[in-house]
């Protein structure tokens, strides 16, 4: 099972960042693309192409490494379920995996800087790639930070207001 998820997070790797060169971008991984913050929904949300492409290391990989049937069917759901996850702003990792597992955290910047984090579980293969960024979510900048900051100030006006006019 670890061989499966190192193999396809390998794979996976270099299929999305092929996705992402110009000439192929707009065409078939950019409809992926349209949610800058995330959400399960954008999680399957891709083109035909494109899913056909990712979703090629998962079933390569039986033909080279024999897998039982209920184990690759376990991994199959394993994989959909962290493809949700990785989509669904819950940035939840242990801190002491927070470098080692590509989260939701990692994810989120994927898809709001375009260039980092194009790994499926692991941050491997970025680091490597050169196309690693620490997330802002976890610098304390990341969109819901931003968003928790923006509605503080709005608050913190409102209650201003509130005062001057009392």
């Amino acid at each position: 099972m670890f061989s499966f998820l190192f193999f396809t997070d390998m794979a996976i790797y270099w299929i999305h960042r092929f996705l992402h060169h110009k000439l192929i971008y707009k065409t078939i991984h950019k409809p992926h693309h349209k949610w800058k913050v995330t959400t399960p929904f954008a999680s399957h949300a891709f083109h035909p192409i494109d899913g056909f492409m990712q979703s090629l290391p998962y079933h390569i990989y039986p033909f080279i490494f024999p897998l039982h049937k209920v184990t690759y069917l376990g991994l199959y759901i394993f994989v959909n379920i962290w493809t949700v996850s990785i989509h669904d702003g819950d940035y939840r990792v242990p801190k002491f995996l927070e470098s080692i597992i590509n989260g939701a955290a990692h994810h989120t910047d994927h898809h709001l800087y375009f260039d980092y984090n194009y790994g499926q579980y692991f941050t491997l293969w970025d680091k490597i790639g050169g196309s690693y960024k620490n997330p802002s979510a976890l610098e304390g900048n990341g969109p819901h930070d931003l968003c928790r900051k923006m509605e503080a100030k709005k608050d913190h006006q409102e209650n201003g207001i509130d005062k001057k006019s009392n």
